[in-house]
């Protein structure tokens, strides 16, 4: 293993198709006591209930696509359970999985290990704490359903803007790099780069709730425009983006110019705005980044020539 890795102040591992540890970092050895010995398989690390959500997760969302992003474990170690956070690529047949300690979830996994020791317990027991135990199943039950949809409202915290609705930057930068890798194979793929202008007057003007109140409904009319053709999100503060899969240049500068219009002369409940525009279509050779440059440059562009117009890098 490489030295930095090694010392790498986070906890490296690597598996195979089977979940046999290949190999493990200083710092994931330290976490869970295997200083001078490596661990035959990854399940001998986990708690009952992480072994659970392991086995019932890893595979299929791995196999579909190819890593595992985010996902809440609690690893035994000589001190306890350490709730950790592990991202997972496939690479080379093997598994290479990354972990840093958390403390979230750490009270779901208490409550489900105890509901899981006292069934056990209870089921040795005369026949006639038979309903406890069915009482005490259920609780299980209940805890991993409460434990699923919390892993779901994180996953949707995560990947969010909390003011529109629209997801976020995150998000954003995972998909354009998936994107850029479909359009590396040849299919089409557009960007569309959507500023207010003199959205500071409106905060100067008229106060930031009214602000806020433009973003959401600016938000809203992108979100129904983009509907079926992309995805739309909000980079930060007036800035937003359209993303459009298997749309080439031409199509993109329509749709833009189409969308700047609706802006232009829509209804707005609170105040009117218009948008610059800046549009870029995937060439040979890019990759998100350069993408995304040359959309901020034709937005820049559109700005400068007076605004309230398209710019197609």
């Amino acid at each position: 293993m490489d030295v930095q890795l090694n010392l790498a102040p986070f906890c490296y591992l690597v598996i195979d198709e089977n979940y046999k540890i290949i190999e493990m970092n200083l710092a994931m050895r330290e976490l869970v006591g295997a200083e001078h010995h490596v661990p035959g398989n990854i399940h001998n690390l986990l708690t009952v209930a992480s072994r659970v959500y392991f086995q019932t997760y890893f595979m299929p969302s791995i196999t579909l696509h190819g890593r595992v992003d985010e996902m809440f474990l609690t690893v035994k170690s000589a001190a306890g359970p350490v709730p950790v956070l592990m991202n997972t690529v496939k690479r080379n047949g093997f598994y290479e999985c990354a972990l840093i300690p958390m403390t979230i979830r750490g009270e779901y996994e208490k409550e489900l290990l105890l509901a899981k020791r006292n069934a056990e317990k209870i089921n040795q027991e005369t026949a006639e704490a038979y309903s406890k135990l069915q009482n005490l199943l259920a609780e299980v039950e209940q805890k991993q359903l409460e434990l699923e949809e919390l892993n779901a409202n994180l996953l949707q915290m995560t990947t969010t803007d909390p003011l529109t609705g629209l997801k976020n930057r995150r998000y954003l930068e995972e998909m354009m790099s998936e994107m850029a890798g479909q359009a590396e194979a040849g299919r089409p793929l557009s960007l569309l780069v959507i500023d207010i202008d003199f959205f500071k007057r409106i905060n100067d003007t008229c106060g930031h709730q009214t602000g806020d109140a433009v973003l959401q409904e600016l938000a809203w009319k992108l979100l129904n425009e983009a509907n079926g053709l992309g995805t739309a999100a909000r980079m930060g503060g007036e800035e937003f983006v359209i993303v459009l899969p298997g749309v080439g240049k031409r199509k993109a500068q329509e749709f833009a110019e189409k969308l700047r219009g609706k802006i232009e002369h829509g209804e707005w409940l609170h105040v009117a705005i218009t948008v610059s525009i800046g549009v870029a279509a995937y060439e040979p050779g890019d990759n998100a980044d350069l993408l995304f440059a040359r959309a901020d440059q034709a937005l820049y562009a559109s700005k400068n020539a007076g605004r309230n117009r398209v710019t197609v890098a």
